[in-house]
């Protein structure tokens, strides 16, 4: 959400500085997203009522409704001191572009800079002081969520058939504290130390191990008696081990309580210290406002000051400015006057010019009919040789078309004529044919052959007649056939 204090400011904040805040807003979106759906997911398993966490998860998520309600208080509260401190500052902008440069006025505004400087940093060492408390805080559980981490990488890495060990240190090197941040309180550094070194929350036991041990030892509200039973719950577990786990729980509440109360008694010089600030802001922003109805009073003597020389200023003007509409009346009659009598003086040469001009109109006129009259007969001429031209093209055409078409018949004639002479010929070279059909004639020998047949082989040598394939001469004969 972008608050007042932020949309003023924006407009002064360079290129760099606006994209960085749109990249951090949008940033914050994404993580409200995701907090939302990592907040649905873990709900979803424990809301039912078949879980055997139900009552812790439901205890945790009243403590977190409770911090989440102290939450938007602060938010709430922070928002309105950063909106108070913004309306003065906007004011005082205000009234300071309306002030006329004085001695008092500039101390007054000086003094009023300073408040709202001393207010600004009262904010922000109240922000500072809130930011140590949740880094610290924050320390604190990861310095917890490691020590978990450890033992569950120690369970893991147990064979299946191996028995669970609570009491035996992961066999790797041992972790180092970090103590080199001097922000944190000597017991919260010692509670971290000593969970680190001794295994967390749980004193390197199984939770449900840890969990029947405390059940069992609020049942005895502490007393000795209550190993013997322990025993017989925790069948994993020897007499030594339960009494050096009580051993190390008694120094665990020891440790714890001292952590307690520092953190009581540092939250309550938290708290003082945030009250003196706010109640130094309160003062500064007490003093804005009589500051701001001290220049309101400056303002409104200045402003009636201002509204009196306006009066007298406005009342002189009025004067002035009927002198002046005077003077503007009497210049004006002088010029009436004189205008009346230059028009007099040229009132008799108007008649002259009045029949001079319409001479030249008439001329004007007579001379404008003469070129109508002549551009008309050009028309007019322009035209009848158009049409004349094209009198006589077209008697060229149609000439042309009579003679192309006379040609065309003669051809058409000719051509007819043409046809006819070839059909009467064709017509004289038929005549009718009458055949006999014998079918015996083919096989008789032809009038050649029966010639050639009776004609002896001494004639046929001498005669001219083509000799035939059966006296066909052979030079030798052939060596297959002899």
């Amino acid at each position: 959400m972008i608050t007042n204090h932020q949309t003023v400011g924006r407009s002064l904040l360079p290129n760099n500085e606006r994209e960085r805040e749109r990249d951090a807003l949008l940033n914050i979106r994404q993580l409200e997203k995701r907090l939302r759906q990592v907040t649905r997911e873990v709900d979803t398993p424990f809301a039912s009522r078949h879980n055997e966490y139900s009552d812790v998860y439901s205890e945790l998520v009243g403590e977190k409704n409770s911090y989440e309600q102290a939450f938007n208080a602060e938010k709430r509260r922070i928002q309105q001191h950063l909106q108070r401190i913004s309306q003065s500052v906007r004011s005082f902008s205000k009234d300071v572009r309306h002030l006329k440069p004085d001695l008092t006025m500039v101390n007054k505004i000086r003094n009023s800079i300073e408040e709202i400087e001393q207010t600004i940093y009262a904010s922000k060492e109240a922000s500072r002081l809130k930011y140590e408390e949740l880094i610290g805080e924050e320390r604190l559980l990861s310095n917890e969520v490691q020590a978990l981490n450890d033992k569950i990488e120690l369970w893991s890495k147990q064979r299946p058939g191996q028995q669970r060990s609570d009491s035996v240190p992961p066999s790797g090197p041992a972790r180092k504290f970090d103590t080199s941040n001097s922000n944190l309180l000597p017991e919260i550094i010692e509670y971290d130390r000593f969970l680190l070194e001794h295994g967390g929350t749980t004193g390197n036991w199984d939770e449900y191990d840890h969990g029947t041990f405390l059940r069992i030892r609020n049942k005895y509200k502490g007393e000795d008696k209550f190993i013997d039973d322990c025993i017989g719950f925790l069948p994993t577990k020897t007499r030594d081990q339960i009494q050096e786990h009580e051993k190390w729980y008694r120094q665990f509440l020891s440790i714890s309580n001292k952590r307690r109360l520092a953190l009581k008694k540092w939250r309550e010089e938290r708290n003082q210290a945030k009250e003196t600030i706010l109640h130094e802001a309160e003062q500064a922003h007490n003093t804005l406002k009589e500051i701001d109805e001290t220049i309101h009073q400056v303002q409104v003597k200045e402003q009636e000051r201002i509204r009196a020389e306006k009066s007298a200023l406005i009342a002189a003007w009025k004067q002035e400015r009927e002198l002046k509409k005077r003077e503007i009346e009497e210049e004006q009659e002088r010029i009436e006057k004189k205008k009346q009598h230059d028009e007099a003086k040229r009132y008799t040469g108007k008649d002259e010019q009045r029949q001079l001009v319409e001479q030249i109109r008439r001329e004007r006129e007579e001379t404008e009919r003469i070129e109508q009259e002549q551009e008309a007969k050009q028309r007019r001429l322009q035209q009848e040789i158009r049409q004349r031209t094209a009198t006589v093209a077209i008697r060229k055409f149609r000439e042309r078309d009579m003679n192309n078409l006379e040609d065309k018949l003669i051809r058409d004639k000719l051509q007819k004529q043409e046809e006819e002479t070839r059909q009467q010929r064709l017509e004289a070279t038929k005549y009718q044919v009458s055949i006999d059909y014998d079918p015996q004639h083919l096989y008789e020998p032809t009038q050649a052959w029966t010639s050639r047949s009776k004609t002896p082989r001494e004639v046929s040598k001498d005669t001219s007649a083509p000799p035939s394939i059966l006296h066909v001469p052979h030079r030798a004969t052939p060596s297959w056939r002899q």
